[in-house]
């Protein structure tokens, strides 16, 4: 069960920590009565009056932003160790001798002061810190994008997956039905982490007792240990710390909708990125991205430029403004509201988009030294983008969005650990739902797999399997299901027999369920078909192959992918058999599916042209492969370093071709 012992204890939920460096700062009773009230402005305080200790946390915690208190002995010799650090964004120095400490402190940018009187380093650190909550240009913005155009790098293939992952883990989280105990186990959460700071624990209390469903944008406006331990959760991806906050984010989303724009609005958000971020950005113009935080915005551009202009920079980090176009009329948006009316502060005018809002980056220019990024709103709606989306939901919702869908989610995002710990929630809470209860076995039987544990994944899905057959007819297509995934783990085993006996079980219920040219079907044809080939028995595999493609080909429009993979396979096995004729025939044949989906730069595009070139080679058509490999050279070089594996793969072969030509010339 995923108990809330799940989220580690030394684990920091907000995004700041202090940190105090002091030979008395354990020692001294004034100190440590200032620890307490330090907690009121940043909760997660670490102590320290060893120098080496302090630097290896600081060094530890780099997603964290970290605000230093230090002595002035010990900030003479840590601070250059450790100035350099990103994610450091203040110090200050709390001394005896002013005067003298300031002579070093000067050469320091991120030293914000030197103190000499608590009250006044209480006083000064509570304020700047209240200006960090109330802005949150210094927080990280959790951007992941999706690049339509390159699709053959791995680096964009990886980033496309995340952009696809998180959209749909952010949509079911929005989605998710909650119980009174979600709320609880929260709460629960809340007074442990913030035992000790009685001015947070007296909020969170007074948010157990008056928090309802249409007072959640106050509350996130409030900021209060709810909206900095939300921020902080969707900045690194806390699992456990997202599912406690579901149903806060289940709220905001709804009250979203409920107040959304009527027209076109223009607004702006300050922030403050690394060169690295906004490198990031200049490389996704005309590129979605998705910013996977609840984003509050102001449309009064001054105000923003204000913002920006009174914020402390460094060498880390720049001064960016966002201005953002969102027309409210284009479909399948996120929710985006002015919620003025809504604010904990009143006055104040905010437009605030639900995570997990695609943008589309427009411009990128620099104006008075600050960075001006321009972008458009845009929809869920994107030809490519969306079939991707479509598919991943269809198999994490099984038709409802819920506990069994958000553990779904995190297999496909190989979160292995996590997916297992819920599908065990789900068997604990709804032990009565077979079809729930199959599901989970189903899952975990995955997530061994995913592991390699072969053994283990099979008594998950034979467990999956008794489960179903408790409540489904032998002949429930769902049962073929249980059938086809346990092949699938015998394949992976190595013990094909078994494997073939159940993808033929599973064939005989799908073919009379389903018809004999359902998709399923062809899965299945192609599932064997791999499992012969494993074997290097090509004439079965060959059937099987054709009888798949067979089916695909009925609706080639919708199945061109499909299509064009199994004609590469059947291309594959020819040249195995070394008869390049017919290999070249449905690689061809694969090429064309390909290019109606993919650009010529694709990865998949150019190895099928490589392998069209390899036919041609063992042909004797030296010409016509050189020329197949030199297409995929010019590609390659345009997209990848000199010394990558691809590159040098295929300079060999045009190496290799060429010199077989020359040898020619010379007879």
């Amino acid at each position: 069960m995923a108990a809330l012992s799940s989220i580690p204890q030394c684990q920091n939920l907000e995004t700041f920590t202090l940190v105090w460096l002091d030979s008395l700062v354990n020692i001294s009773q004034e100190n440590i009565d200032t620890k307490v009230l330090l907690r009121n402005a940043i909760n997660n305080l670490q102590a320290f009056d060893d120098s080496d200790k302090c630097v290896e946390y600081i060094q530890l915690v780099s997603e964290e932003r970290i605000v230093l208190i230090v002595s002035g002995r010990l900030g003479r010799e840590v601070v250059p160790r450790i100035h350099q650090l990103p994610h450091l964004i203040a110090i200050y120095v709390y001394c005896t001798d002013k005067k003298r400490n300031e002579e070093w402190a000067n050469n320091y940018m991120k030293i914000k002061d030197v103190i000499v009187d608590l009250t006044t380093l209480i006083t000064r650190i509570q304020s700047d810190q209240s200006k960090r909550n109330e802005y949150k240009i210094d927080e990280p913005l959790p951007i992941s994008f999706f690049h339509t155009k390159t699709h053959q790098k791995k680096s964009s293939r990886i980033n496309n997956d995340n952009f696809i992952h998180l959209q749909v883990l952010i949509d079911c989280l929005s989605r998710m039905k909650s119980t009174l105990k979600d709320k609880n186990e929260l709460i629960s959460l809340c007074e442990n982490e913030y035992n000790g700071n009685q001015t947070e624990l007296n909020v969170i209390h007074e948010f157990e007792e008056k928090y309802s469903e249409d007072r959640a944008i106050w509350w996130f406006t409030r900021e209060s240990f709810v909206c900095r331990m939300l921020n902080k959760a969707f900045q690194v991806i806390n699992i456990d710390l997202l599912y406690h906050l579901h149903f806060f984010i289940r709220d905001i989303r709804e009250q979203l909708i409920e107040n959304k724009c009527s027209s076109i609005i223009h607004t702006y958000r300050a922030q403050l990125m690394s060169n690295e971020e906004i490198q990031a950005l200049k490389d996704s113009i005309g590129e979605l991205i998705s910013i996977n935080t609840f984003l509050p915005t102001i449309p009064n551009h001054q105000r923003a430029l204000t913002i920006l202009e009174n914020s402390d920079i460094s060498h880390d980090l720049k001064r960016v403004l966002f201005e953002i176009n969102a027309d409210p009329q284009l479909s399948e948006l996120r929710p985006f509201s002015n919620i003025t009316s809504l604010n904990y502060f009143t006055g104040i005018e905010v437009i605030l988009f639900m995570a997990g809002t695609i943008f589309r980056p427009t411009d990128i220019h620099d104006e008075n030294g600050i960075l001006v990024i321009q972008m458009e709103v845009c929809s869920d709606n994107h030809k490519t983008m969306k079939i991707i989306l479509e598919n991943m939901k269809a198999e994490c919702y099984n038709g409802e969005t819920n506990l069994l869908s958000f553990s779904n989610i995190l297999l496909k995002m190989k979160r292995f650990g996590d997916s297992e710990k819920y599908y065990n929630r789900v068997l604990h809470d709804m032990p009565n739902d077979y079809h729930s209860v199959a599901h989970c076995y189903q899952g975990l039987g995955n997530v061994a797999m995913e592991k390699h544990d072969y053994d283990l994944s099979l008594e998950w899905y034979q467990k999956a399997l008794d489960t179903n057959r408790l409540v489904l007819r032998s002949e429930d297509p769902e049962i073929a299901s249980g059938y086809s995934i346990m092949a699938d783990a015998y394949v992976k085993k190595g013990t094909f027999n078994e494997a073939y006996e159940l993808y033929t079980q599973a064939l005989q219920i799908w073919i009379r369920a389903l018809g004999k040219d359902h998709p399923k079907v062809a899965t299945c044809y192609k599932n064997m078909a791999c499992a012969y080939k494993m074997e290097e028995r090509y004439s079965e595999a060959l059937e099987y192959f054709t009888k798949a493609l067979a089916i695909r080909e009925k609706k080639s429009s919708d199945h061109q992918l499909d299509v064009a993979k199994l004609h590469n396979y059947i291309a594959d096995i020819y040249m195995s058999l070394n008869d390049m004729d017919q290999a070249l025939k449905h690689y061809n044949s694969a090429l064309v599916c390909l290019t109606k989906i993919y650009s010529s730069k694709h990865i998949d595009v150019l190895l099928i042209i490589r392998n069209i070139g390899l036919c041609y080679e063992t042909l004797g058509d030296l010409n016509q492969a050189l020329a197949h490999f030199e297409k995929v050279a010019l590609k390659r070089r345009q997209l990848l370093l000199s010394d990558h594996s691809g590159v040098i793969q295929i300079s060999d072969d045009i190496e290799r071709v060429s010199s077989k030509l020359s040898n020619i010339a010379e007879f």
